[in-house]
């Protein structure tokens, strides 16, 4: 009977982490939703009676800077999540991509395509480090151990910038190139959901989840006047 002991314990194991996965499924919903980026352009239409006339017109950013937005549950509980690794290549004196949400605990690299030097430093108070100068075909990793966000810059390009953003808890996501984006087992109840973007900065909106049953939420950045 001792040998058959091991085998009973994980199936108990395992039934208990079951029930409470479903039991976790039960009191949560998925917030799937759309992101846009509307930004305000001013263009000139000239007419007689007022030859200098500026006109404010709202057109949709490029689809590209929708992957820098992020979208998170705001005020969330902490909760473990397992550490990921993720790249933020440097090509033609750019980080790609400029943004990523990770996990506490992820690994980001930064491997180098460009045939000149790279040195990739933050002085931020959530993470600082400073990876020295590598050239082409060299890689170079930070862990990052504690939530909140992480400037990236290089020391010898001013103007590439990059963003870490790092949470310890697992509802935040990336939309896609169509502004698409879901967060799987939010909890129930009145939660705030936040879309971030590196420019446009916060907007926070506010739903109710009910349990079992996903809900749908439109973010239009920055906030339409």
């Amino acid at each position: 009977m001792r040998a058959y002991v091991p085998a009973v314990a994980a199936v108990v194991v395992t039934l208990a982490a079951l029930a409470d996965s479903r039991a976790i499924a039960q009191q949560s919903a998925t917030v799937r939703g759309l992101a846009t980026i509307a930004i305000p352009v001013s263009a000139r239409r000239p007419t007689s009676a007022y030859p200098s006339r500026v006109v404010t017109s709202t057109v949709l950013a490029p689809a590209s800077e929708l992957r820098n937005v992020v979208v998170f549950l705001a005020d969330a509980p902490t909760r473990p999540v397992t550490a990921t690794r993720v790249e933020i290549r440097q090509r033609d004196e750019q980080f790609l991509p400029r943004v990523v949400a990770v996990p506490v605990g992820s690994e980001v690299s930064f491997p180098n395509d460009d045939p000149f030097y790279h040195n990739v430093f933050s002085l931020g108070r959530v993470r600082t480090f400073n990876l020295g100068r590598f050239p082409k075909g060299q890689s170079r990793a930070v862990r990052f151990n504690q939530p909140g966000t992480v400037k990236v810059f290089c020391d010898i390009h001013s103007h590439m910038t990059a963003t870490v953003m790092v949470f310890n808890h697992p509802w935040f996501s990336v939309p896609d190139e169509e502004g698409r984006f879901a967060i799987p087992d939010v909890p129930a109840g009145e939660q705030r959901i936040t879309a971030w973007h590196e420019r446009l900065g916060d907007t926070t909106l506010t739903t109710r989840v009910e349990p079992g049953r996903a809900v749908s939420i439109e973010f239009v950045l920055p906030v339409p006047r």
